[in-house]
Order: C-alpha cells, then sequence, then structure tokens
C-alpha cells in the first residue's frame, strides 16, 4: 500500500486472548481495501458512506449506510469504497443463539419450511435498524473511553444477536444466516478454526480428536457433503479470489495451492469455473 493510501485509512483491531473482536475502520477517499480471511463468522456494517463488496464467487454488490452483510469464514474480501466510508467489521466469537431459546440451528426448520414457497438464493444483506444503530454507537463510544477488554466484546456480540433475533423475521434471517447454516454450528465453527493449520481430512480428524471414520460421518451430517468435496470447495473458493483479485502469477499461485504444474491449475479451473484463470482475471478486470 502506498504512503498516501496509507493516510487515507484508519484501522483500528481491537485483540484479546489471540482474537480479534471488533474492527473499525475508516476511509475518506475513493479506493480499494482489502480483507484478510478469517476463521470467524464476521458481520461487515456500514455505519457511513457506500462501498461495493467482492467476496469470493458469492457477490459484488454496492452497500449504503445502514446496511450489514454476514461474511463466512476463511473468505477474502474486497471493498471498494465509493465515497467516505465509516466500517464496523464485528467476529463472532460466542455461541451463536439469539436468545436460550432460539438458537442459530433452528433457522435449519425455517429453511425447510420455505424452501418450496421462494425462490430467492441471493447473497442476502439486511438494513440495519435503530437498536441494532445505537448498539454499534455504544460500542464505538465505549471504545474511545478504553473499555475493550473480552468480556465487553463478547456482551456486545450477544446484544447484537440478541437484536438480530426480535428485530428481524425468521425468514429474512434464514436467508442472512444461510452461507453458515449447519445443523451444529459448534461443530462446524470448530472446523473452520482448524482449518488455519490444516487442510487434510486426516490431519483435521486428528486436530478435534475423532477417529477418521467418525469424523467422515459427523462432517457428512452437519455439512451435507463430504469432508474432502469441502476441503476442494474451499480450495476452489480461494483460488477464484486469488485468480481474479491478486496480481499473482498464474504459475506462482499453482505452486502455492499445491498443483504440480500450471497446466494443472487450467483444468481443475475449467472444471471447477467453467474457464481458465486468464479468462477470469480478465472478465474481472473488465
Amino acid at each position: 500500500m502506498k504512503e498516501n493510501e496509507k493516510q487515507q485509512i484508519t484501522s483500528t483491531e481491537l485483540v484479546g486472548n489471540s482474537e480479534i473482536y471488533v474492527e473499525c475502520i475508516e476511509r475518506t477517499k475513493k479506493g480499494e481495501i482489502n480483507i484478510p480471511e478469517s476463521s470467524q463468522i464476521r458481520l461487515f456494517f456500514i455505519q457511513k458512506g457506500s462501498c461495493s463488496f467482492f467476496c469470493a464467487k458469492h457477490f459484488d454488490v454496492l452497500l449504503e449506510n445502514g446496511s450489514v452483510v454476514l461474511i463466512p469464514p476463511r473468505n477474502k474480501c474486497i471493498i471498494n469504497v465509493e465515497s467516505n466510508l465509516q466500517l464496523m467489521i464485528v467476529h463472532l466469537t460466542v455461541d451463536l443463539n439469539f436468545c436460550n431459546d432460539f438458537p442459530l440451528e433452528a433457522l435449519m426448520e425455517v429453511g425447510r419450511e420455505i424452501k418450496n414457497t421462494s425462490g430467492r438464493d441471493e447473497y442476502a444483506f439486511l438494513k440495519v435498524n435503530k437498536l441494532i444503530s445505537d448498539c454499534l454507537r455504544h460500542t464505538r463510544l465505549c471504545l474511545t473511553n478504553g473499555i475493550n477488554s473480552p468480556d465487553f466484546f463478547q456482551m456486545k456480540q450477544r446484544e447484537l444477536l440478541y437484536y438480530f433475533g426480535k428485530c428481524y423475521t425468521k425468514e429474512e434471517l434464514y436467508h442472512f444466516f444461510k452461507p453458515i447454516l449447519t445443523s451444529d454450528i459448534a461443530f462446524s465453527k470448530a472446523v473452520y478454526k482448524i482449518c488455519e493449520r490444516v487442510n487434510s481430512v486426516t490431519a483435521m480428524a486428528k486436530e478435534m480428536n475423532y477417529s477418521l471414520s467418525g469424523f467422515k460421518k459427523r462432517f457428512k451430517r452437519v455439512f451435507g457433503l463430504s469432508a474432502y468435496k469441502w476441503l476442494c470447495q474451499e480450495k476452489s473458493k480461494k483460488l477464484f479470489h486469488e485468480i481474479t483479485c491478486s496480481r499473482q502469477t498464474f504459475t506462482q499461485l499453482s505452486y502455492d495451492f499445491g498443483f504440480s504444474s500450471p497446466a494443472h491449475m487450467n483444468n481443475f479451473c475449467r472444471k471447477m469455473f467453467g474457464d481458465t484463470p486468464g479468462n477470469l482475471r480478465a472478465k474481472k478486470i473488465l
């Protein structure tokens, strides 16, 4: 990043126990901000200005003041700032329950109920109401007054989730949280966390103290597909982002992603994305 670009961005990370809980980012001029991947589920709140998001293959959409979007774990993002931007990123480190009798997994049943009545399948975002907006403002106020302990951030996360559960319909919540919904959120969060360190099914099972067969069975039950296929999808998602959003050479990318040659990566991209890396990058530039 050039020196003049650095001066246009203010970023504050609040960290405790090796966890990032919240990031406050401000940019005063048009331009691009690269957000690295995280093992946590993140909520991106646009508190001022507007921007467009590009996140793996998921979406490229303009978001304006008062919008919130969910970014699943292990996703890098590119934010193109359209005007003065004030962004708060909340990392969800607590158990994902809207309240004691409304766990996130309950939305799976909501999805089954509306599956045949709604054709909507886009990557959803929500408009923030006054309760949530006031909660975010209060968080910023506390930060400026030096209140920034892990206990504080976890309390604010639970407050936010409570407001989500009370302020939006179950159908709205289902579409918003759909990208990270499984039948066992705690298990899936543990999988995302472990994937920071390992990248094979055998290593994942060992890290989580499962037998290989037991891990495969539970993984299939929770995620709805095999662990091997899921890892391939995660690899393809990251590769797509690097092809379309970085300036790395294809030779370097083929090496970084474990392909035997650039030709092997070309074949993988044709199979997964329907085109070659060169064409995918050219289309994104256009």
